[in-house]
């Protein structure tokens, strides 16, 4: 650990707070580095954090003044746009100010993974034999199938896995349906997901329960609506 001199103020830097030194974020996070800077001398100083990439300046903290004989919480909140996987960077504590500073404090590495998951979720409301999120839907006695269509979008940057599903009350064979996983690709506005529920054996009326499911089950959506045998 470095100390510098420079007109009175004694900075050194104390341990680096980021939970982990290694560290996986998603594309479009933050990050965020705290680092406590102890002013041992007589004087008032001056310091920031830079963080850099293979010898390249990527972030500049702001300057934070450190008082003589205080210790002053260095902080830098940046949104990750760094290329996709890992990303060795290197934590720098300068005294002065950005973007050169009047000298290395201390450095501490970090390794930073970065990912870019997909974030599903449904557009709008679902299409149901042709009308938009109705609460009820009327059949007649044919008992045609019922096409329901509904969009899922994915504003991540990996591809993701989506379907529908339908459970109904009572529970009926024709109207318990599970949709195949359909791919939505990262950065997709919507892309439609479709299945069909068979009501030739159900009661006079079904409550049905419509949801959105990922490939871990993991529910995106939900809407209900019932049907009348008329």
């Amino acid at each position: 650990m470095l100390d510098f001199l420079t007109h009175g103020a004694r900075l050194r830097a104390g341990p680096i707070a980021l939970g982990q030194f290694s560290l996986t974020k998603q594309l479009g996070d933050p990050i965020d580095f705290a680092w406590p800077c102890t002013n041992s001398g007589d004087g008032d100083g001056v310091a920031f954090i830079k963080i850099v990439e293979s010898g390249l300046a990527l972030w500049d903290g702001p300057p934070f003044p450190v008082s003589a004989g205080q210790t002053t919480p260095l902080t830098l909140h940046q949104t990750i746009s760094l290329p996709l996987g890992l990303r060795p960077l290197v934590a720098e504590m300068h005294e002065g100010l950005p973007p050169d500073g009047l000298g290395l404090i201390e450095s501490d590495t970090v390794a930073l993974t970065v990912v870019s998951n997909p974030i599903l979720a449904p557009v709008g409301l679902p299409t149901i034999k042709g009308i938009l999120a109705p609460s009820e839907i009327h059949l007649a006695l044919n008992l045609q199938p019922i096409p329901i269509l509904w969009a899922c979008q994915n504003t991540g940057g990996g591809d993701g896995l989506a379907r529908l599903k339908t459970v109904s009350s009572p529970s009926v064979s024709g109207l318990n349906v599970t949709g195949t996983l359909v791919t939505i690709p990262g950065g997709s506005a919507g892309v439609s997901l479709l299945i069909a529920i068979d009501p030739f054996r159900m009661f006079s009326v079904e409550t049905i329960t419509l949801t959105m499911l990922d490939e871990a089950n993991a529910l995106l959506g939900m809407f209900s609506f019932t049907l009348f045998k008329t």
